[in-house]
């Protein structure tokens, strides 16, 4: 069933590019729509500015040693650095996926655990994440608290964005998930000329959003405006790394449609990724763009119906690397650690 409603949704996205492209001028499908806020943690400027100083403490893990930002790192798209992401517990099985546009996700991690960015943190009572996963961050989250309160700079910049309630783990939580709610590829080429900029993108580029929207088949499952379709699919990556199998979605859904699925994740910044795929199988945009062209891995018994050869020419792969080239948003490479108190 899940499969036959992925070709009906490839169906009608087929049918929404072809009129695209019979009306060139309406770009409209890909503008990236307002950032989805939860009613109980709505933005404001000191919450932001709060949560951009929790995502690069390493006092929010064990031994004062990891931060957020030492597995997301932003001049490699907001994603991780190594092929597998490293913490207390040495290699981890996966490669730390990109913070850009995660806030339009409707549930985060490769296997979709987490329903929103507050749960992904780890601070939250029954939510384990990266602050509180003994083998990633392993922070205790009691002592953090304990630990922020004792420092008087955080004591004001809690109450600040959150009255008298000050410091506590929801709070840790809430702020990291405004800041992230910031990291949005606005300024993308992409996004410029989709908002109007004619001369925004290149003459290659334009021949890979065509490539992206037809013969290449990325838009189904990159649907626009947020280039992910949020769904899980297996597309027969290899499994490299130090786990022998990683079933994915499945060990959420208990689904064995889902076995071997990861989360489509939103292709802007990704020309900047060091690494790509669940576990960092590929170190290259060609190396991806390759694996899809020659219809992933036909062995693999889980693989979707939807990743089949391609037949792409060397100058096609060329043109689709400089489409996702625009998807760069380069000020969100360009991010630094703040001051911290």
């Amino acid at each position: 069933m899940k499969r036959l409603v992925f070709l009906c949704s490839l169906a009608l996205v087929a049918g929404m590019s072809s009129l695209a492209t019979a009306n060139a001028e309406d770009l409209s499908d890909w503008k990236l729509p307002p950032v989805p806020v939860p009613a109980d943690n709505p933005q404001s400027k000191a919450k932001i500015a709060l949560g951009h100083q929790l995502t690069f403490d390493p006092r929010l893990s064990k031994n004062n040693s990891i931060s957020c930002a030492g597995c997301h790192l932003p001049f490699a798209g907001g994603g991780g650095h190594t092929p597998r992401a490293f913490g207390h517990g040495g290699e981890l099985g996966r490669w730390a996926p990109s913070w850009v546009n995660a806030a339009y996700y409707t549930s985060l991690f490769w296997d979709g655990r987490a329903a929103s960015l507050e749960e992904q943190t780890g601070a939250l009572v029954g939510h384990m994440g990266p602050i509180s996963a003994p083998g990633e961050m392993g922070g205790d989250v009691k002592a953090i608290v304990k630990s922020l309160k004792a420092i008087p700079a955080y004591n004001k910049a809690f109450k600040k964005a959150f009255g008298k309630q000050g410091v506590t783990r929801v709070n840790i939580a809430k702020a990291i998930a405004a800041y992230e709610r910031t990291l949005i590829a606005r300024n993308s080429p992409f996004q410029r000329y989709v908002n109007g900029d004619k001369k925004a993108l290149s003459a290659a580029a334009k021949r890979g959003f065509e490539l992206f929207q037809n013969k290449a088949q990325c838009i189904a499952c990159h649907t626009p405006p947020l280039l992910t379709d949020n769904y899980f699919h297996n597309i027969g990556v290899p499994q490299v790394g130090p786990l022998k199998e990683d079933v994915g979605r499945y060990a959420v859904s208990h689904d064995k449609d889902d076995i071997g699925a990861f989360k489509t994740p939103s292709l802007y910044n990704s020309a900047s990724f060091t690494f790509s795929m669940h576990d960092g199988a590929f170190s290259t945009m060609k190396q991806v763009i390759d694996h899809y062209n020659q219809g992933g891995d036909a062995k693999n018994a889980h693989q979707s119906d939807l990743i089949v050869p391609l037949h792409l020419t060397g100058k096609e792969t060329s043109d689709l690397i400089s489409f996702m080239k625009s998807l760069t948003d380069v000020k969100l490479n360009h991010i630094h650690r703040p001051p911290l108190p």
